[in-house]
């Protein structure tokens, strides 16, 4: 039964990574005035406020229990850190060096916080399917690889830093509290300390026909949707684990861009997107001995 559950787990997460991958194909529709800071306070935004609307008419506001308001200005804090770093780090390393990097570096990350904070130990399966996954990464981002520069390493690192940090702290709000409610706190405090991106930035293309329609999308399929899965998942699923799995981000990505946008797909793009789904099965069905 706690296999079953942890299995459960685990799909909610993957199912999260792969909301999580509709992002680019979203911003590409974007405006041009539309800039990556934006993108990203408009994602924590928007997803607060759809969460919102669905706790209220579901009835779920309610008094959080047990609630430690240190792991919620850490997780606030982190998800702001997160969007900031990595769409700057993108911006300084590429798209595909950028991706590889943070992603890359968020199961590792994590696997530490993990111990740090919960005492937990990876099992077996997660050394070898973490392996494969950053593996089919490569391979799937390796025609977009170029040499970075030090900003170009040094952001995307700490990008992958602070979305570990940010499981490891949200993880103790999910244990009593619905996943649905923890996030709408979380996004409504996220989006007050990003209110001087607002102030900075242009945000008139928010409101045209398309900018309209990408912030929803943003807003309620790859934040709201996608972070309130991976905090159900994370009742019952590994810190560490849930990393790993969040690599199905870039899969789902790959295959939106293959059949969406009509990417082209060859050789290390085929045996990279092998290589996720195998590194999925391995953490999700292999044996859960530590």
């Amino acid at each position: 039964m706690k296999k079953q559950a942890k299995n459960s787990g685990a799909l909610l997460v993957l199912l999260g990574a792969f909301c999580f991958s509709g992002s680019g194909t979203i911003q590409a529709l974007a405006p041009e005035s539309a800039t990556p800071f934006v993108l990203g306070a408009i994602r924590l935004l928007f997803g607060g406020f759809f969460l919102l609307l669905w706790c209220v008419i579901n009835r779920l506001l309610t008094i959080p229990k047990n609630w430690a308001w240190k792991n919620v200005l850490f997780s606030s804090l982190a998800l702001c850190g997160f969007q900031i770093t990595f769409f700057l780090g993108v911006k300084e390393a590429g798209v595909a060096v950028g991706t590889i990097i943070a992603i890359g570096m968020t199961p590792i990350t994590a696997a530490i916080f993990g111990y740090l904070f919960y005492k937990e130990k990876p099992q077996k399966s997660w050394y070898i399917s973490t392996f494969v996954a950053i593996c089919g990464l490569v391979l799937l981002n390796v025609h977009g690889v170029h040499k970075p520069s030090f900003l170009g390493v040094c952001l995307p690192i700490l990008a992958g830093t602070i979305y570990a940090f940010y499981l490891s702290q949200s993880r103790a709000l999910v244990k009593e509290n619905r996943p649905e409610l923890v996030m709408t706190i979380l996004f409504l405090i996220s989006s007050v300390f990003m209110l001087p991106i607002f102030l900075t930035y242009s945000v008139d293309w928010v409101f045209t026909k398309n900018g309209i329609l990408v912030a929803l999308g943003l807003g309620i399929i790859t934040t709201g949707t996608a972070y309130s899965l991976v905090m159900a998942g994370l009742r019952t699923c590994e810190t560490a684990m849930a990393a790993t799995l969040s690599l199905g981000e870039p899969l789902g990505a790959a295959l939106l861009g293959i059949f969406l946008l009509n990417e082209p797909m060859n050789f290390f793009s085929s045996v990279g997107i092998i290589l996720l789904f195998a590194s999925v099965l391995i953490l999700v069905y292999f044996p859960n001995k530590k």
